[in-house]
């Protein structure tokens, strides 16, 4: 299945460097980024018209996008732009072109926009709905954050990921080697809603009385002291979970006295494999000698869930309510399910 007309997460923006293309892959099409003269973000199917040389492969020359192959050097709009081997004076191909795909910069992700009809001529920038409001995240530099980026590839469709990173009820049976074990069985949120393309829900947290404990062990003289009474904290804390389509989640988890944020885009890489780009901000522990362990938690939380998301069949979730028995608990899983089936009664997802 596909969301049209909407906004894709598909690489982190730290991945893209001035001068080297990107490849990324959505829906199991591969296109080409980089950034262009002013510094803004280019993409283009990662296909040279010429020989069928990936793009991605290529170098940026001049804010242009040159192919490797035979050094043909592409548009922000895809059409080409020189060729080395042609004589002076000739007219460039009508052929020489690829088809370019609108591209933002936002939230700290690269987006591409996948269109209801992709032969159509490039939209005009201003025509286009900006990327979904993903937030609150740190701002870059925000010296009261720590900010680390990972990805981990699952062997699972993304609308199966999109669900599982909105469900509650799983947390103390997938999550109970960690913050799980301290979640009730009935873990019921304590607000939540649906709104245009979003879905978000807030439930009381319990402390992972380890988590502190475990990032600390062996550093404590090199914290600051605030870090240190934050030991005094009450136990429990707020958990907000938010969902953007096309593809993007954030859980921020808020105690009194610390907070933890996991943004993470699920790009559906085909229809079997999504690519899971995560974020992680910790507003306590900033030193880099606890790095390690932080990023050993996030790794852990998802092979714990992937282990499981997995498993799911059919491949696809059933829209219609005809296979899975949902029940109120599921509440989140519902929304999500009936707003795809409005985006495909709108012919907006095939």
């Amino acid at each position: 299945m596909k969301l049209l007309d909407s906004w894709y997460a598909v690489a982190l923006a730290s991945a893209l460097r001035p001068a080297q293309p990107l490849a990324v892959q959505l829906h199991g099409e591969r296109f080409a980024l980089w950034r262009d003269a002013a510094g803004g973000v280019a993409a283009v199917l990662d296909r040279c018209p010429h020989k069928g040389a990936s793009l991605s492969a290529g170098r940026v020359s001049q804010g242009a996008l040159a192919c490797g192959y035979h050094g043909w050097c592409f548009g922000s709009d895809g059409h080409c732009s020189a060729i080395p081997a042609q004589h002076t004076g000739e007219p460039m191909p009508r052929r020489a072109h690829t088809r370019a795909v609108p591209c933002r910069e936002a939230a700290g992700f690269l987006w591409l926009w996948w269109a209801r009809d992709p032969q159509a001529p490039l939209p005009d920038p201003a025509a286009l709905p900006p990327p979904p409001p993903v937030g609150p995240l740190p701002e870059a530099g925000d010296g009261k954050w720590r900010h680390l980026e990972g990805e981990v590839e699952w062997q699972a469709n993304w609308l199966r990921v999109l669900e599982a990173f909105m469900d509650l009820t799983h947390a103390p049976f997938v999550h109970s080697g960690s913050f799980g074990a301290m979640a009730p069985d009935q873990l019921m949120p304590e607000e939540q809603w649906v709104k245009d393309d979003s879905l978000y829900e807030r439930v009381l947290a319990p402390r992972d009385r380890h988590y502190r404990a475990d990032q600390g062990r062996g550093l404590r003289g090199l914290f600051n002291a605030d870090e240190q009474a934050g030991d005094q904290a009450s136990d429990g804390g707020v958990q907000h979970i938010q969902l953007w389509l096309a593809n993007v989640s954030l859980v921020r988890v808020v105690f009194g006295d610390f907070q933890i944020s996991l943004c993470t885009a699920h790009v559906p890489l085909d229809e079997g494999r999504t690519l899971n780009l995560w974020r992680h901000f910790r507003s306590f522990l900033r030193t880099p000698l606890a790095d390690g362990n932080a990023r050993g938690r996030v790794d852990r939380f998802m092979a714990e869930d992937q282990r499981m998301v997995e498993t799911l069949t059919p491949r696809l979730p059933d829209l219609d309510g005809r296979g899975d028995l949902l029940l109120a608990s599921d509440a989140m899983t519902i929304g999500l399910r009936k707003l795809l089936r409005e985006k495909r009664s709108a012919g907006l997802l095939v």
